[in-house]
């Protein structure tokens, strides 16, 4: 089954810490807040694993759409 569009994820998690009311859209300044965060996040992940593949990189393709960024997948997967 695909990922939810992130923008619908992100909105659901703005709804349970109470920042949108149940069916008020995702504002323009909760999604810039969480590429900020994601941006950090990644930034982070860069430390672990190799420079060309590493946590920071898979952040990046779950938050902004990079498939090519995703893990490659491990031989028998």
């Amino acid at each position: 089954m695909p990922e939810p569009p992130i923008e619908e994820e992100l909105a659901e998690m703005a709804r349970r810490a109470g920042e949108l009311a149940e069916g008020e859209p995702l504002r323009p300044t909760l999604l810039a807040f969480a590429d900020l965060v994601s941006g950090r996040c990644a930034r982070i992940g860069d430390q672990y694993g190799d420079w060309d593949r590493n946590a920071g990189d898979h952040i990046r393709a779950v938050m902004h759409g990079f498939p090519a960024l995703l893990p490659k997948p491990r031989a028998g997967e």
